[in-house]
């Protein structure tokens, strides 16, 4: 391969997500554990791209479901401190995600594949990390826990 190929092949590897300051919710550590997710997202699609998915999905799949869990209690642990109002139903979506993860985790790896996850995870990053967590965040910052964004 020439190195004129091999660097297209480089240049060519972009992310399915690309990090944009409008993402942050300004709570730092849950702003770092959301890059987190979109790094394993990022992950998993660059390995359907080389077509190495089927060498990262298990991996990807155990670091999701274990970071979904450490993600979720540090979530719950905020939403508890600042009483925000609609924290029950937000645990409860919490639970029906991390459910939902084990099922199509579970399953992606069973039949090898890496599609399944890979919308799931698109759909988790579009509906509950930039939409819902938005409602918490607006909260926060309406009680002046956070600075407006």
């Amino acid at each position: 391969m020439s190195s004129e190929v091999k660097m297209n092949v480089i240049q060519n590897a972009l992310p399915l997500i690309i990090w944009k300051p409008g993402y942050d919710l300004k709570i730092h550590i849950v702003d770092e554990q959301h890059r987190g997710i979109v790094t394993a997202i990022n992950s998993l699609y660059y390995g359907m791209q080389s077509k190495h998915s089927g060498d990262m999905l298990m991996p990807i799949f155990k670091i999701m479901h274990e970071y979904a869990h450490i993600h979720f209690r540090t979530e719950e642990e905020f939403l508890e401190k600042s009483a925000f109002p609609d924290a029950t139903s937000h645990r409860a979506l919490h639970r029906e995600l991390t459910d939902r993860l084990s099922k199509v985790g579970e399953e992606s790896v069973l039949h090898h594949d890496p599609h399944q996850l890979m919308d799931f995870l698109k759909k988790w990053w579009i509906g509950h990390i930039r939409d819902k967590d938005r409602v918490f965040r607006d909260y926060l910052i309406e009680k002046s826990f956070i600075e407006k964004v």
